[in-house]
């Protein structure tokens, strides 16, 4: 698979793979410092190294990311890689809200947290009143372009981090977006 491709989860053991909170984040920092050991992910991520390298396993066991051995000291050095830059999910395929739980669950605590210091105020942006009245073909054309503008940020700060790894100022956003037919009858209250 070339790193331009997007990786396409369709089986339940891929999707329990990524959807792992400590996953994601190792394939995140993987994207990072674009290979690494378990000690050096343990190291960054504050995880114990035991801890990482199971994770690193079934992450291989998935093929979401690969030994490199090329990049090994010795025989028994492990240096890990990504192997996929972006992945999308069947939609059809069965507990695919395990991946998307923690996210919802994340966007929620951001809705109802606290935020009367000043700093929190400025940290973080929601919104939810964009609707519109698209073509099936107009929405898809949006979401390519908003899409667009997410990776290129995404792909601005990864390098801005591999460029000063130890900077304290650069913090660690969730961007969520959603492109879909709203569907007016599900949203109703139990009461009316």
């Amino acid at each position: 698979m070339s790193q331009d491709e997007v990786f396409r989860i369709n089986d339940p053991e891929t999707l329990k793979a990524i959807a792992h909170p400590l996953r994601q984040r190792i394939v995140l920092e993987l994207a990072v410092q674009e290979h690494a050991r378990a000690a050096d992910l343990a190291k960054a991520l504050d995880e114990p190294a035991n801890s990482v390298s199971f994770h690193l396993r079934v992450l291989a066991k998935a093929g979401l990311i690969e030994e490199a051995p090329e990049l090994a000291r010795d025989k028994r050095d492990r240096v890990w890689k990504r192997v996929i830059q972006q992945f999308t999910v069947d939609p059809g395929l069965a507990d695919a809200g395990t991946l998307f739980d923690p996210y919802l669950r994340w966007l929620r605590a951001m809705f109802l947290r606290d935020r009367t210091a000043p700093e929190e105020q400025e940290d973080l942006r929601l919104g939810l009143a964009h609707d519109g009245f698209f073509t099936s073909e107009e929405a898809r054309e949006m979401a390519d372009e908003v899409k667009a503008v997410l990776d290129r940020w995404s792909e601005l700060t990864i390098e801005r981090k591999r460029a000063a790894p130890d900077a304290t100022e650069r913090k660690y956003y969730q961007v969520i977006f959603a492109v879909g037919p709203r569907d007016l009858a599900a949203e109703q209250s139990p009461q009316e």
